[in-house]
């Protein structure tokens, strides 16, 4: 087998390890090695510490777990399972590793999962089981929620799934969050406005189903739409929501719609409390 069969070999098992792998896995025999320092050196791979070779391009974070020898996790994973998050997951990494390496590169965090499968050829990135559950023990509640509401409603996890390894009194509080996750939420918007109403002592329902289509959230009869622009920007989308709306006034029903600005800048319960007071479904203190 000459150089170009050799390097072209390499190059199929680095595409399909997303990008990414360490030396000893690419290069199995002296000739190997001759190949691997002159794709080195000609530039059409790059080469990392940790004997980590690259393609050109490859994302960091796809680097970092090749150096660390774990998966990737937590927000960098959900974005790459295509789950919504509030903001971008940013510099550091997070890695899920079954053994605490001895050093790790700078912005990166290290979750031990005892019993870890790591291919070191296969997807850099853990399954959704995995990363969603590691992802509720490390994320802020509601972030934790706003995946958990997409990938049960895309089908990726069930809740059984989580919650079977979520076992023992430690995993109390992360059975309760999942309890609260709802495959009805249709976006970001409608879990992050769902969650604050229930943190204000509210209980809607989501995506209830009436004649005229669904409803995002329901509070007695208060109908709450989280209105996001690129869905709600056409003529059409405009008239519709109209009829909706018409629809709902004739049967009974309050519409109150927040914009996408309201719900992100946290307004959904200083708009919602006073419109829910006034109908008489907004929940009376305790005494």
């Amino acid at each position: 087998m000459g150089y170009a069969d050799r390097r072209d070999r390499i190059l199929r098992a680095l595409a399909a390890a997303h990008g990414a792998a360490r030396a000893r896995y690419l290069a199995t025999d002296r000739s190997d090695r001759r190949t691997l320092a002159r794709m080195v050196e000609e530039g059409g791979v790059q080469e990392y510490p940790g004997r980590v070779i690259a393609l050109p391009g490859t994302r960091r974070e796809v680097i970092v777990a090749r150096q660390v020898g774990g998966l990737i996790g937590c927000a960098h994973a959900v974005v790459a399972h295509g789950l919504p998050t509030r903001s971008d997951p940013g510099p550091r990494v997070h890695v899920l590793v079954s053994t605490t390496p001895r050093a790790a590169p700078l912005r990166t965090t290290c979750h031990h999962i005892p019993g870890l499968f790591v291919d070191p050829l296969g997807s850099p990135y853990a399954d959704a089981e995995t990363m969603l559950t590691t992802f509720m023990r490390c994320a802020e509640p509601l972030d934790a929620l706003i995946a958990l509401d997409a990938a049960l409603r895309g089908g990726l996890v069930t809740k059984e799934q989580l919650r079977a390894g979520l076992r023992g009194n430690r995993n109390g509080m992360l059975r309760e969050l999942l309890d609260r996750a709802n495959p009805k939420s249709r976006s970001l918007l409608e879990t992050i406005a769902r969650y604050e109403l229930e943190e204000a002592g509210a209980a809607p329902e989501a995506g209830v189903e009436v004649p005229i289509g669904e409803l995002d959230l329901l509070l007695g009869r208060l109908d709450i739409e989280t209105d996001g622009h690129e869905f709600h920007s056409q003529r059409a989308d405009w008239e519709r929501d109209r009829r909706r709306d018409q629809w709902l006034i004739a049967h009974g029903y309050t519409p109150l719609r927040l914009t996408s600005h309201q719900v992100l800048t946290h307004q959904t319960v200083e708009l919602v409390r006073p419109v829910a007071q006034r109908l008489g479904c907004w929940p009376e203190p305790a005494a």
